[in-house]
């Protein structure tokens, strides 16, 4: 197996090589030393740096939101596409031929499994520190649009109502600006009203894309308002 090859694209070098062989041994080449227990491990450590990160960096989600977002980004389709990226498939040991298998004859479950394992192997030769740091690097160079692609399907007129509910025990009050252009091609500017402050304002080709847009805006400055007055 080429080392080499491999530390590279993972970007990891390994101070215990037998933990790549390991990470890569499909259970048909040794069902009682392969990749398994430490896809095991990995997978607990993948779900912690995924559930602290989405904590750290999106403080408008809620838990239930929060739980959402690190299904897709730990599910079995999200974990494939990075091992894709990163070409793993290629030095996976099967029974197929005792040797290097191509993607084609391997599938998703067996590859996003792996990629665990790589993970696994990762955190047993260094640290929790060191195991964030590869598989942060790989999220956002593989899912570079990852914040985009929340954001766009977070509902934040749901985010804000709860948030200002729950500090002030009111609702914001969304209110249309204006509306530009014709009938069939309307754009609409929406203001949000907290407390008959207004804080944000957002545009869209309708009334929904507007609000959204001006609560999105408006969930970051309401934080800020808050924690000025802590």
């Amino acid at each position: 197996m080429n080392y080499n090859i491999i530390e590279k694209r993972i970007g990891y070098l390994f101070n215990d090589k037998t933990l790549i062989d390991l990470a890569f041994t499909h259970k048909s080449i040794n069902a009682a030393t392969n990749y398994e227990r430490l896809e095991f491990l990995g997978d607990a450590i993948i779900g912690a740096i995924v559930s602290e990160y989405l904590y750290l960096n999106f403080n408008d989600l809620n838990e239930g939101e929060l739980s959402r977002y690190r299904a897709v980004l730990v599910s079995q389709d999200g974990l494939y596409e990075i091992a894709k990226k990163l070409k793993i498939s290629e030095f996976i040991l099967k029974e197929q031929d005792k040797t290097v298998v191509k993607t084609s004859n391997i599938n998703k479950r067996i590859i996003s499994n792996v990629y665990e394992a790589v993970i696994g192997a990762v955190f047993l030769d260094s640290s929790y520190e060191e195991s964030r740091k590869i598989l942060l690097s790989h999220i956002h160079k593989f899912n570079s649009d990852i914040n985009n692609e929340i954001s766009k399907n977070t509902d934040f007129k749901t985010v804000l109502q709860e948030l200002v509910q729950k500090e002030i025990g009111k609702t914001p009050e969304y209110i249309i600006v204006k509306k530009d252009g014709p009938p069939h091609n309307t754009v609409f500017t929406i203001c949000v009203k907290i407390n008959e402050e207004i804080f944000g304002y957002g545009k869209g080709s309708s009334k929904k894309a507007a609000e959204q847009s001006a609560a999105k805006k408006t969930v970051q400055k309401f934080l800020e308002k808050i924690n000025d007055k802590k």
